[in-house]
């Protein structure tokens, strides 16, 4: 049997992993973005054939992003869980494909937790591919000075972990309590409610984010 990994960092998802899901109305935003069935909203925005379709439709996103994000709340044991490990010396981390503006706007929503308490929040902004791809599960191993078999990736959406996957990371997937999810049942912004083609097998699954103390060995 192989040994345990020994995780010194754990990278999190942001909404509906940190943040309690459902606060986004996906079908709403669909209808009003004229998203047709089966696409992904951002890859759905980037092909659009002139800029001033872009222009207007990421303007009708990030309104309902920001309005999700003042409506968020924290998820069950994520203050709590996020502190452990810092205290236990543990780095942590956030990969999203949200903006940089609707993570803090969420935050300040979190009574304990702060955008300090995080050693790298990677967004859409941040450059390099979006999940599935590996690109910010390795730009964030680098940016906490991990590699990333020394790496735990946490969320909500079968894209968290096939990002993790490709990358090297370990998984874990978080079911809300919802029972083991397939593709599509995650609340990534962009993401969700879409039939989607990607595989991805996670080396854990909770059903709360308090369950990684056990994972992690603490």
């Amino acid at each position: 049997m192989a040994a345990p990994r020994k995780y010194r960092a754990v990278l999190f998802d942001f909404d509906g992993t940190l943040t309690h899901p459902g606060a986004l109305d996906f079908p709403a935003l669909r209808r009003a973005l004229d998203c047709p069935p089966g696409t992904l909203i951002l890859e759905y925005i980037d092909a659009l054939p002139t800029e001033e379709e872009r222009s207007r439709k990421r303007s009708i996103l990030a309104d309902f992003e920001t309005a999700a994000a003042r409506a968020s709340v924290p998820n069950e044991g994520a203050e709590e869980t996020v502190a452990l490990l810092r205290r236990r010396g543990i780095r942590v981390g956030i990969l999203t494909r949200n903006t940089r503006a609707s993570v803090l706007t969420s935050l300040a929503n979190f009574p304990s937790l702060k955008e300090a308490d995080f050693d790298v929040i990677l967004t859409r902004e941040s450059g390099g591919r979006p999940k599935p791809h590996p690109d910010g599960v390795l730009a964030a191993a680098g940016a906490m000075g991990v590699s990333v078999g020394e790496l735990l990736v946490v969320g909500d959406f079968i894209f968290d972990i096939a990002a993790g996957n490709a990358a090297g990371a370990a998984t874990a997937l978080l079911t809300n309590g919802s029972g083991p999810p397939g593709a599509g049942t995650g609340t990534t912004t962009g993401t969700s409610h879409a039939p989607v083609s990607v595989a991805a097998v996670p080396d854990h699954t909770i059903a709360r984010l308090d369950e990684l103390a056990g994972i992690v060995g603490l």
